[in-house]
């Protein structure tokens, strides 16, 4: 019975833990619960915080509230800080409801970080249900396979992107794999310029998001599939986590208590 509690709470330890080890990995992180104002607040503790422009507005979301972008002109804006900039790895995750209607850029964007080519990174979505991006690395900017054409039109999905230099670079729909790109040994370019939802610049491309975006997050390293997949269930119970430190202090205690 002892041996069984144990076991129990061994598990917990170890998704509270893994938990964490998300919660520390964060760069930037909106709910988009705010309801009012044009203010999209970042609880990763970072202080990125966004500013809507343009056709943005306040809707329902997968959890909660999402912000609408309307296709003309709606942006969150995120100004660059030291956060940012990183080189190992990358995860970008996001709900969003796109309403697949193609807008006079044809390409829309669910985020980028820096001009068009000389892009820190660039999350692009077609009309037609692919995703598709473009990186530059310090092997040169890579630009990988179109995505299958899943993306779905008026209905929740949770994407995701994961670049882990040596060791993976994954898109996910709803926690599985959509298309797996071989490994690159490259590092990523930080670079000095805004972060963008719904759109990349130059602005007169017209590449405008039309669609619902909730629970938005970058990662400062490559998440494995089992953390996306946490992600994907709600960035609620990660956000509640204690600290690691300590939750390893509350193993061992447990440990002296129950194990010896």
């Amino acid at each position: 019975m002892k041996f069984r509690a144990i076991l129990v709470i061994f598990t917990l330890i170890v998704m509270k833990i893994s938990h964490a080890q998300i919660k520390e990995s964060l760069v930037v992180y909106f709910d988009f619960e705010e309801r009012v104002g044009k203010t999209a607040n970042d609880l990763s503790g970072n202080n990125n915080h966004g500013k809507l422009e343009g056709d943005t507005n306040w809707t329902e979301g997968n959890f909660g509230k999402a912000v609408k972008f309307g296709g003309k002109n709606g942006i969150v804006r995120v100004e660059h800080s030291k956060d940012f900039e990183f080189v190992d790895g990358i995860t970008i995750t996001a709900w969003i409801r796109p309403t697949l209607k193609a807008g006079p850029g044809t390409w829309q964007l669910i985020a980028a970080k820096g001009r068009d080519v000389h892009e820190f990174f660039e999350i692009l979505l077609h009309p037609t249900g692919f995703i598709w991006m473009g990186w530059k690395l310090t092997g040169g900017r890579a630009v990988p396979d179109k995505s299958p054409l899943d993306v779905k039109k008026n209905v929740w999905q949770h994407i995701a992107v994961s670049y882990q230099s040596g060791k993976w670079w994954t898109t996910y729909l709803n926690g599985e794999v959509l298309i797996d790109y071989p490994k690159k040994d490259d590092k990523l370019i930080p670079l000095d310029a805004p972060l963008f939802l719904g759109v990349e610049e130059p602005l007169g491309m017209n590449r405008y998001y039309n669609g619902d975006t909730d629970d938005f997050a970058i990662f400062n390293r490559g998440l494995s599939q089992d953390e996306i997949k946490q992600v994907q269930a709600g960035m609620g119970k990660i956000m509640a986590i204690q600290p690691q430190a300590k939750l390893h202090t509350a193993w061992v205690r447990l440990k002296t208590k129950y194990l010896q």
